[in-house]
């Protein structure tokens, strides 16, 4: 099993946006969103939110090229 379809995100938009991320832009989204839930404290639906932003945040032209 992929590791993609191990934890598909909480809210159906942060999911189709983080299912045309690359590998490696997935896995960034994975850490953030785990950072953000467990030492955050932050609710998984909020933390996954904002780990998309993170990612667009750290690499707005190879995440932006995954949806255009």
């Amino acid at each position: 099993v992929h590791p993609r379809n191990l934890m598909k995100p909480v809210d159906e938009f942060v999911a189709a946006m983080v299912a045309c991320l690359t590998d490696d832009l997935h896995e960034l989204f994975q850490e953030r969103a785990a950072i953000r839930q467990y030492d955050g404290g932050q609710s998984r639906e909020l933390a996954e939110a904002m780990a998309l932003i993170d990612v667009v945040r750290m690499h707005p032209k190879d995440a932006l090229a995954c949806w255009l």
